[in-house]
């Protein structure tokens, strides 16, 4: 292996562990999954315990890519720009965070 490729190989490897390090806030395999900072993650918590809800019963699994029925309770993400036209909801016992079309980006697990 020449020296090109090994430092290539090098550089690589050191990469991974700052993007395996950043915040994830996301369930599931989806391409739709999102990644949040801690200070969002923080606003999230502030917000939903501020606006607390009943957890509504699902059938199945709830994951990234999961669209929900618009028969469920939703609140407005109000107060942050990185989560306008999103929503939450309280599912299964999971707040599940949604876009406008209920369909789930992330599932917001409390710290």
């Amino acid at each position: 292996m020449s020296i090109l490729a090994r430092l290539f190989a090098l550089t690589l490897v050191a990469a991974i562990p700052a993007v395996v390090a950043q915040p994830v806030l996301a369930q599931g395999a989806s391409d739709a999954a999102q990644s949040y900072s801690a200070d969002e993650r923080a606003f999230l918590d502030s917000y939903i315990s501020r606006t607390a809800m009943p957890s509504a019963t699902v059938a199945g699994d709830i994951a990234v890519g999961t669209q929900l029925s618009g028969s469920l309770s939703y609140h407005a993400i109000d107060g942050h720009p990185r989560f306008r036209g999103h929503r939450y909801t309280h599912v299964n016992n999971n707040h599940v965070i949604v876009d406008g079309n209920n369909r789930v980006i992330a599932i917001h697990r409390h710290h």
